[in-house]
């Protein structure tokens, strides 16, 4: 079932600019390289640590080395990537305080999304939400076979109660939050994920449970306690890792 809503397309026009000025490309390179190395951070083909070469990035996409230069200023701006003088560019690694930060934010987006999700939703909004609750659990059936695609509609069932708020704004910054909460994710094991997810689900279900009933301070707090407790599991493993790498360390 594809999400209501969607976002409109903007209208054509064949108007001639007033001051016989060209439009700027839709797209600069920019921005093209830009979203090509995040989409591949987030796909994990760059991992966590590792270091992306400028040269090798622009043979790659046939660019010249200027446009990744900028994109990279701008993953780096956004904590994404990490450039490290004499040493070169690399994939940020998450630290506890960032995971920590950046859950805080997105319950704050929650708690104000919540306000005006209510007055938008709509009967068709929430068949939409169950059926996607449906099929999340129909891909943590599957195991660790179906955790990317459970995982992907979490994801989108969250923005989607984001979206509602009719606030672009705000849609925006929550958007860009998953960037680092996945980056995070990734670099963990995520062993007792199929644990997890049961309490996960019925939460889910008490959001669209509060949606229907349009009862805003009932989607806060149900919003708050899953985004709190899935900050602590989250923290959680990013310790672990770091204890297994310090272990690793010092037999070696």
């Amino acid at each position: 079932m594809s999400a209501p809503r969607d976002r409109a397309a903007p209208a054509a026009t064949n108007a001639s600019p007033p001051n016989g000025l060209q439009p700027a490309p839709r797209q600069r390179i920019s921005d093209y390289v830009y979203e090509q190395v995040l989409r591949a951070i987030l796909d994990q083909r760059f991992r966590p640590g590792e270091r992306l070469s400028i040269p090798d990035l622009a043979n790659e996409m046939d660019v010249s080395q200027m446009p990744v230069r900028q994109a990279m200023d701008r993953l780096a701006e956004e904590g994404l990537v990490e450039v490290r003088p004499r040493s070169g560019t690399f994939v940020a690694e998450p630290e506890e305080r960032d995971v920590a930060d950046t859950f805080d934010l997105r319950r704050a987006l929650d708690g104000l999304a919540a306000e005006t999700a209510v007055l938008h939703v709509t009967d068709k909004d929430i068949t939409y939400l169950d059926a996607t609750l449906d099929r999340m659990d129909e891909y943590a059936a599957a195991g660790n076979v179906g955790m990317q695609d459970h995982d992907r509609l979490n994801w989108e069932f969250h923005l989607f109660i984001v979206r509602l708020a009719g606030n672009e704004k705000l849609y925006e910054m929550y958007h860009q939050l998953n960037a680092h909460l996945k980056i995070a994710s990734i670099h963990v094991s995520n062993h007792d994920w199929a644990d997890r997810v049961p309490l996960a689900q019925r939460e889910h279900r008490e959001m669209v449970r509060a949606l229907a009933r349009r009862d805003a301070n009932s989607l806060a707090m149900v919003l708050a306690a899953h985004v709190e407790r899935a900050k602590n599991a989250l923290i959680s493993d990013v310790r672990a890792v770091r204890s297994r790498s310090a272990d690793t360390a010092k037999t070696t």
